[in-house]
């Protein structure tokens, strides 16, 4: 059984490129024991400015070589860091795997997501009121980062007097696990100027990718059906939930973030969540009329987008298998801390107002 590989050294070099070597047995010596040695490397990796050791992901496998280095092309990505190590096998088995190479990131600064592929939109749905509805589709885009959200854009040029026209922009923040979006009560014989953003996040700083666009105009658009949309929320049912509560605020990846739970009904059905400003945050003479909204199958949330010195209110109800949602919601207010109250409870946090 060959010995345990050692002395794992990383080099980087250029164009996203590196280069891993480290001691290992002699292959003549080997083949005479028992066959030719091949080394199985396995990383783990994870995002972020600084290394942490619990945020690394599971060992998994990486390269097999018959050589004692190998040499890795636009495999690492920018902000993120690596741990390798390797394991010597021969007919006879392996001893397993050597110690953990030294934390390792390459040198070159992450860059912001590219932007959403694929968008499209499909067909027109006609409600009770005469509005239109329409599905928003994108594929997540190439990234040195993880999207952590979307946010997706949709505009109406109003036209005022005297050519005095006006925009009327409107924009909602989608989690990183959705490539779709619901754009409800659009006007017919309008043209609607649609986009949509990956965003990303590196120690403080948010990364925005360049905004993909197209342009849906509602005038003699030939996809338009009187049926209601199929994943529309319909109200079907009087159940409530129960045990609403925020578990906990805390400061994550430069966002201040609420985790809310409650009690599970039953395993089949989803939940919405809703969430926005009840009253006017002390920090700010500006009113947010944004409000966001997140569908989860889980029975806890994690809030984002919210801002220091503010009073929220969230509100929770279930929707079926089909996609109905219930008659009955549950809310909660709660306020968000001062960053100064913060930093007093927690002396680590770099958090500003």
């Amino acid at each position: 059984v060959p010995e345990i590989p050692r002395d794992i050294i990383i080099t980087e070099r250029r164009k996203r490129t590196i280069h891993i070597e480290w001691t290992g047995q002699a292959q003549r010596n080997a083949a005479e024991a028992g066959g030719v040695v091949i080394y199985l490397i396995e990383e783990r990796h994870h995002s972020g400015k600084h290394f942490t050791e619990s945020k690394l992901s599971k060992w998994t496998p990486f390269v097999r070589t018959n050589k004692t280095s190998c040499v890795l092309k636009r495999i690492v990505k920018p902000g993120s860091w690596y741990l390798f190590r390797v394991a010597a096998v021969n007919g006879n088995g392996s001893k397993g795997y050597s110690e953990s190479s030294t934390p390792f990131s390459i040198s070159i600064t992450p860059k912001p997501p590219k932007a959403p592929l694929n968008m499209t939109v499909g067909p027109l749905f006609k409600t009770k009121n005469g509005s239109l509805n329409v599905e928003l589709k994108w594929k997540e885009p190439p990234s040195d980062l993880p999207v952590q959200r979307y946010k997706v854009f949709w505009s109406i040029r109003l036209h005022g007097i005297k050519a005095l026209d006006s925009v009327l922009v409107r924009h909602q923040v989608v989690p990183k696990d959705q490539t779709s979006f619901l754009l409800q009560n659009l006007t017919e014989n309008s043209p609607y100027f649609l986009q949509v953003q990956a965003i990303s996040q590196y120690d403080n700083q948010r990364l925005k990718s360049e905004k993909s666009n197209l342009v849906l105009n509602t005038t003699n658009y030939i996809n338009v059906t009187d049926y209601p949309y199929p994943n529309q929320l319909t109200a079907h049912s009087k159940v409530r939930i129960e045990d609403l509560k925020l578990e906990k605020l805390y400061w994550s990846k430069g966002d201040l973030k609420a985790k809310i739970s409650w009690k599970s009904q039953n395993n089949d059905v989803r939940y919405m969540v809703t969430w926005w400003q009840s009253v006017h945050c002390q920090q700010s003479t500006e009113w947010n009329h944004s409000k966001l909204s997140a569908i989860t199958p889980l029975a806890q949330f994690e809030l984002y987008d919210i801002r220091f010195s503010c009073r929220y209110r969230v509100t929770v109800r279930e929707i079926s298998p089909e996609g109905k949602k219930s008659h009955q919601d549950t809310s909660i207010t709660f306020e968000t801390p001062s960053c100064k109250k913060l930093k007093a409870l927690h002396r680590k946090i770099k958090c500003t107002e």
